[in-house]
């Protein structure tokens, strides 16, 4: 949501006093947040290894943690070498041992250190750190977690002076599990070491710490342009990588979480409260607990005033000690499905057009059952999964109206074919890219099942494609799918395109068919920055095979191919998008107004 750059000059005696003098600051806004003020450490260098006692945050989020080398540090400690490397350094004439030194507690019940540090074999000096803390270190109940890592580099003389320091905190509502938090992470890197530099006398006695405002250094002190290391974080646009790489991290190292273990819980906004033709107000609650770090467990239940129906969902997931792979087990009841391939609106855009126009974005039927699947990650940017249902389907039993909307809704509910479903599902993904300005990603998934005594099978394939401009002035997006359905497989998991979502311009899934191909394109270009960006897109798609069962009881044919051409403008961040597309060849003008991608899964 927010970048900041800061330069800053690092200075130590033979004494061991230090000073430090921030010449610049700046940032930037990628989404609307309040404003605010950084702890100090969060804009500095760490340079004495944080000493005996270790505070961050100003001792806001951590205070008083004994340092594992540390005068007292035996006592609340355990330690075992793991591992030992060379490290060459040009200046010096033999490769220097360096030992990894893995610390871990006595008690977790007390504020400690949680790690490891690297140390030279023949110093003993510190090399290197990475750590978290025991839950009991985090005074801010917000806190989830702080991760620490520290790197050394060795320069004249063997000496180990700071070279990288990243400092991360997330934090989240302690008394409801969201899929949502804030991460403050705060990388500072040193470019060069000057080795006894001219100073002017008392240097040292003007106080540790020198810094200027926002906005007011010459843009000269900075090595790069406040954008350039998005991408190195994994915080580029074009690629959430490493956030979803840390995300699994994180839920593995629940035990080090400063968060209850049971909270109240729900996957999106939308399982607290939302509208539909099918439920039509439904509120719902829920809760998450973790009995073991590597297991989670969360249940929910809701009730639709509207329809008159109760639905409910218990899911245990289990992840293994690398995180690399994760077991899931759900069972539910009356669960909410909507008909494919993509949804028309978030959750929260068609809970207002339903309440305030009697138009729903959803195709809606219910199914209950369980469903287990095995999900393994090969390497940084590739992952497969494995999984297995068997559940009833059944559709809604009549359609519901908001009473302050339209008499009637604008779309009625879609007849679906009752039954029970048994089937496998495989599907791999692949990830290119993902530095700088451009990533690419394929996704290939395929069923084979039996529903009510007949067999069936799908094959999908998903490609997309993201470039951007470094400083994010500008950026395109362009995906490709398409899919095959046979077999005796149930009209409620057939194709359906036109209007927003697929193919604006066009009636509202006003096709539908056993194959379908899908391709779309944006571009956006900024006009006024944070308020006003400009927005290009176009597409086409087709519908087809023999579905005449749903041709005929849904109105729905085969498309052929159909196109879209239109544009539009985002507002506050590119948040609210405005657009205007002209189907082709016998669509009109349709006017969407939609949510930022980036937040529907939240919504």
């Amino acid at each position: 949501m927010r970048v900041d750059q800061v330069a800053v000059d690092l200075y130590q005696d033979e004494q061991g006093r230090r000073r430090q003098i921030i010449r610049g600051l700046r940032k930037r806004l990628l989404l609307p947040i309040r404003d605010f003020n950084y702890y100090v450490d969060r804009l500095t260098a760490v340079q004495n290894g944080f000493g005996d006692r270790i505070a961050i945050g100003e001792a806001r989020d951590v205070r008083d943690v004994p340092h594992p080398l540390g005068i007292d540090g035996e006592r609340h400690y355990h330690y075992r070498i793991a591992d030992s490397t060379g490290l060459v350094i040009p200046t010096l004439p033999e490769p220097i041992r360096v030992y990894q030194v893995e610390v871990r507690p006595r008690s977790d019940d007390v504020p400690a250190f949680v790690g490891s540090v690297y140390l030279d074999a023949r110093t003993g000096a510190l090399a290197r750190m990475v750590f978290s803390f025991t839950p009991a270190s985090y005074l801010d109940s917000r806190v989830d977690r702080v991760d620490v890592r520290l790197e050394h580099r060795g320069w004249e003389g063997g000496l180990w002076l700071p070279y990288r320091q990243v400092v991360e905190v997330r934090r989240e509502m302690p008394e409801l599990d969201l899929p949502v938090g804030s991460v403050i992470r705060a990388t500072l890197r040193v470019a060069d070491y000057e080795f006894d530099p001219e100073l002017p006398p008392g240097f040292f006695r003007l106080g540790p710490l020198e810094r200027v405002a926002y906005g007011q250094a010459d843009s000269t002190v900075y090595e790069g342009g406040l954008m350039d290391r998005m991408a190195e974080e994994g915080l580029s646009p074009v690629s959430l990588d490493r956030i979803e790489a840390e995300a699994r991290r994180v839920v593995r190292d629940r035990v080090a979480s400063g968060l209850p273990r049971l909270r109240l819980h729900t996957n999106s906004f939308s399982h607290l409260l939302r509208a539909n033709r099918a439920e039509g107000v439904r509120v719902g609650v829920g809760a998450t607990f973790s009995p073991v770090p590597a297991l989670r467990l969360n249940g929910q239940a809701g009730y639709g005033i509207g329809g008159g129906m109760g639905s409910a969902n218990l899911r245990g997931r289990w992840m293994s000690a690398d995180a690399s792979a994760t077991a899931s087990l759900a069972l539910y009841a009356a669960e909410f499905r909507d008909m494919g391939p993509r949804p028309g609106a978030s959750g929260a855009i068609n809970t207002l057009s339903t309440l305030l126009r009697n138009l729903d974005y959803t195709d809606p039927y219910f199914a209950t059952g369980a469903r287990v699947s095995l999900n393994r990650a090969i390497g940084p940017a590739a992952s497969i999964e494995i999984a297995a249902a068997f559940e009833e389907h059944r559709g809604a039993a009549s359609a519901w109206s908001a009473p302050w909307g339209p008499e009637s809704p604008a779309r009625p509910l879609r007849a679906v074919e009752e039954g029970v479903y048994a089937g496998v599902r495989g599907s791999a993904r692949q990830r290119w890219g993902g530095l700088r300005s451009w990533s690419g990603e394929l996704e290939l998934t395929g069923t084979a099942g039996r529903w009510e005594g007949g067999g069936n099978g799908s094959l999908a394939a998903r490609m997309e494609g993201r470039i951007a401009s470094e400083d994010l002035a500008r950026h395109a997006r362009v995906a490709l799918e398409t899919g095959a359905a046979w077999g005796a497989m149930p009209p409620q998991l057939l194709y359906l395109l036109g209007g927003r979502g697929t193919l604006p311009g066009h009636a509202y899934r006003a096709y539908a068919g056993d194959r379908y191909f899908l391709a779309r394109a944006e571009g956006a270009f900024r006009i006024v920055p944070g308020r006003l960006t400009g927005r290009l897109l176009g597409g086409a798609g087709a519908v087809g095979g023999s579905a005449p069962a749903v041709q005929e009881d849904w109105g729905a044919p085969a498309s052929g191919l159909r196109g879209y051409v239109g544009g539009g403008v985002a507002l506050v961040h590119d948040i609210l998008r405005i657009d205007g597309a002209w189907g082709f060849p016998d669509g009109a003008v349709e006017f969407i107004f939609s949510i930022d991608p980036r937040l529907r899964p939240f919504l």
